[in-house]
Formats: C-alpha cells, sequence, structure tokens
C-alpha cells in the first residue's frame, strides 16, 4: 500500500500536485494546524484542509486531515509524526513520499527531521510554479546506528526512576557487568545519544543523561 504524507498550510497546491503525480496511492496522511488565536490564520487552513479532502475524496482516495494541537510545537509535532510514520510501517505500508512544502515553520521542519531519521524521499514545492523539487536525503533510518544493547541502555535510562543514575547504578538495574555497561556508554557518549554530568553529591562520580533528541530516535517498535 503506498502512502503519501504531507504537511498543510494556506495552499493546498502546495501538496496537491505530489497527490498528483504519486502512482497508486492508496492512501494520503497530512498535517494542518494554525494560531488559534488568530480567526484568519484557523479559516485560511480549514480551507486548505477542505480543498485537499475533497481532492482525495474525488480520486477516492481515502485520507487522514491530522489537525495539530500545536502547530509551533517543534518536539510534540515530530513525536506525532513520526509515532504515525511507524505505524503505517508496522502495518506493511510503504511511504512512497513526504511533503514538506506547507504548514507552519516548526511543522514542516518537524517532518523534514522525521524523514531524515526515517529515511523517507522527500519533496518541497516551489511557492510559484508549483514545480515539485526532490530533497536530497538518505535513504537510511537512523534508528539502525544503535545496537539492540545500546536501544536497552537508553530506553532504561529515559525510565524516570532511573534518571541520572550512575554506571554503577545502570549495570545493576539491567543485571549486566559494569564493563560491559561501560562500554556500550562509550558508544553511546561518541553517537551523541548520552552524556555524562557531574554527580549532585560525589564529585567522585559521573551520572547518565539522555539528550532530548533520543525519544525521537527511537520512535514506536525500536
Amino acid at each position: 500500500m503506498v502512502v503519501v504524507f504531507g504537511t498543510l498550510g494556506y495552499r493546498p497546491k502546495s501538496l496537491i500536485p505530489t497527490i498528483r503525480s504519486t502512482p497508486s496511492v492508496e492512501k494520503v496522511v497530512f498535517y494542518c494546524g494554525a494560531d488559534r488565536s488568530d480567526p484568519e490564520a484557523v479559516k485560511k487552513v480549514a480551507e486548505a484542509k477542505k480543498a485537499v479532502v475533497e481532492y482525495c475524496r474525488e480520486m477516492k482516495i481515502p485520507v487522514d486531515a491530522v489537525e495539530l494541537e500545536d502547530p509551533f510545537d517543534f518536539k510534540r509535532t515530530a513525536v506525532k509524526i513520526r509515532s504515525d510514520v511507524r505505524k503505517h510501517k508496522r502495518q506493511g505500508k510503504e511511504i512512497s513520499i513526504f511533503n514538506i512544502a506547507g504548514g507552519t515553520r516548526p511543522t514542516s521542519s518537524a517532518a523534514l527531521l522525521v524523514c531524515i531519521l526515517e529515511g523517507i524521499p522527500t519533496v518541497y514545492v516551489h511557492d510559484v510554479t508549483y514545480e515539485e523539487i526532490p530533497l536530497p536525503l538518505l535513504r537510511m533510518e537512523y534508528s539502525q546506528i544503535l545496537s539492540g544493547e545500546e536501544k536497552q541502555i537508553l530506553r532504561t535510562l529515559m525510565d524516570g526512576k532511573l534518571k541520572g543514575a550512575t554506571e554503577v547504578e545502570l549495570a545493576r538495574a539491567l543485571g549486566k557487568h559494569k564493563a560491559t555497561v561501560n562500554h556500550h556508554i562509550k558508544n553511546l557518549v561518541a553517537k551523541g545519544a548520552v552524556r555524562l554530568e557531574k554527580h549532585p553529591t560525589d564529585a567522585r562520580k559521573k551520572v547518565l543523561m539522555v539528550e532530548d533528541s533520543v525519544e525521537l530516535l527511537l520512535g514506536d517498535g525500536d
């Protein structure tokens, strides 16, 4: 099943060309939203959403129009989009393309980040000519740079009970030898997923802190 993802702002023409040009589209998923304190912006986004939904219905293509609670919340939007992408992948659907031409800057930037993490082909649509411009992203999933053991360690550290744990405490929680855990921690620090900080009460110790971006890197199902 081929799925087209996209972000949408005021202009339905920024998304429709991609739906039209993609062969064998069986579903469209797009994200939209506006500053709710701005009635004019809310109206324009609603009109654009209606136009895309009606186009899909005319083409007999199922469509999910996802309204973002806050289209200016970069991290929350990225987490939502990546969760949806991973869900479709688990269902065996092929994500043919992701159009990031519309929406707020945080929304389109969040979508671009997800495309980088997931190795999804991405296009932008020219503001004047509406020509599709492919973006040169690598077709690779960034979560694959982590081993199974590293993912286990990160998920354990992300558990609230172990926030700010030492390597000894982590090894004990995992039931692993400290030397084994130390090896994986060094790799995670080198990859930028974990950082070491001073212990709040013992200057001889270091605590393990997971970078905020790890939540996006792991995603559902990793």
